[in-house]
């Protein structure tokens, strides 16, 4: 009986495309996600979405049905990603969101410290967080997650493990909190302040400082739960879940390249290394444990933007005609992979072993 393991990688509002694989997944099995896997483990979106398809409800099951879990962004999404006044203000109402506006986008120029030095206030996705989470804690989490971030006093990347918080109070938080540190992405939003595990000033950021992709490390988780069943590490699945990749533009020149800005190379180097990652560890996976390894991934569409704060009504419409497309292209895996997540739920239940 394989551990089953669901992998969310980041990548802000286009956490709309694994949120429609998600549903369907959940409506072909017709099981709650957080009963066909045994670890979801996330990165900044993909960490929100884990935590939100783990949050119990009254009943006891999920508070959330899978098909829910996206709402964050087209309910709240233009109050965490504010748009930048394009007029002067006409009241003091609109002044004090004028005042907002020019704040933030003062960021860009690498000064703005009203919102900690980033582009966005931290305020709209902390109420969405607190709306959304509550003050459930890490613990209670209806199946283990497991969420990235960074700490930058320590310079050491951080897991806060459902696992780990129900064994030791020390190690539990609310989840809101986790879901703000592993969102915390640099420039966009501040670090998040806290205590934890005994460092007192923990300044934490986007778990995609170092795997936007957090695919290996579910592998790992798998494997160390694997191992505690007696299992073999080859007997681990791991689904993992994309937020989409850019089209290939026309191939750059050596010259072109040296010519941009600094901040444009910047831009350029960092996302060469989350693209290089995401595919370094579908060549891992693929090669250690083969057609235990689901991965479901799209190329962004014209008319669908990459940066991960457009929330505007054509882009969110976009990403989510990408998700369904997915779907829709990749449906009969969809339906192989539910019909063996079920069995395997199933056979957790009754005991008899059944191979995934």
């Amino acid at each position: 009986m394989p551990v089953r393991v669901l992998t969310i990688e980041g990548g802000g509002v286009r956490g709309i495309i694994p949120t429609r694989l998600l549903a369907a997944l959940e409506s072909l099995s017709e099981v709650p996600i957080s009963s066909l896997f045994d670890v979801v483990v996330g990165t900044s979106t993909g960490g929100m979405l884990a935590l939100g398809l783990a949050v119990p409800g009254e009943d006891g099951g999920p508070a959330f049905p899978a098909k829910s879990v996206g709402d964050i962004y087209t309910s709240h999404g233009e109050n965490i990603f504010p748009k930048t006044a394009s007029s002067l203000p006409r009241s003091l109402q609109e002044a004090r969101e004028w005042w907002a506006s020019a704040s933030s986008s003062a960021a860009i120029f690498g000064y703005n410290p009203e919102a900690g030095n980033a582009r966005y206030s931290p305020e709209g996705i902390e109420e969405a967080f607190e709306l959304y989470f509550g003050d459930h804690m890490l613990s209670e989490a209806l199946v283990d997650v497991v969420v990235t971030s960074y700490d930058l006093q320590t310079k050491s990347p951080v897991l806060f493990r459902s696992s780990d918080a129900k064994l030791d109070p020390d190690d539990d938080l609310l989840m809101r909190d986790a879901a703000r540190a592993t969102s915390a992405a640099p420039t966009y939003f501040p670090p998040l302040e806290m205590a934890w595990e005994g460092v007192e000033d923990r300044l934490l950021v986007d778990g995609g400082v170092y795997s936007k992709n957090p695919a290996i490390i579910g592998y790992v988780e798998g494997v160390i739960r694997a191992r505690e069943q007696g299992l073999r590490d080859a007997e681990v699945v791991v689904v993992s879940l994309g937020t989409g990749r850019p089209q290939r533009t026309q191939a750059l020149t050596y010259k072109e390249f040296v010519g941009r800005s600094w901040l444009k190379l910047a831009e350029d180097v960092f996302r060469a290394a989350e693209d290089g990652q995401a595919a370094l560890h579908d060549q891992v996976l693929t090669t250690l444990i083969g057609d235990h390894y689901w991965r479901f991934q799209t190329v962004l569409a014209e008319g669908a933007s990459y940066a991960m704060d457009d929330v505007s009504d054509e882009n969110v419409d976009a990403l989510k005609h990408l998700g369904d497309q997915l779907v829709g292209e990749r449906l009969d895996d969809l339906n192989e992979l539910a019909k063996r997540l079920k069995e395997n739920q199933q056979s957790r239940v009754s005991g008899p072993r059944s191979p995934l």
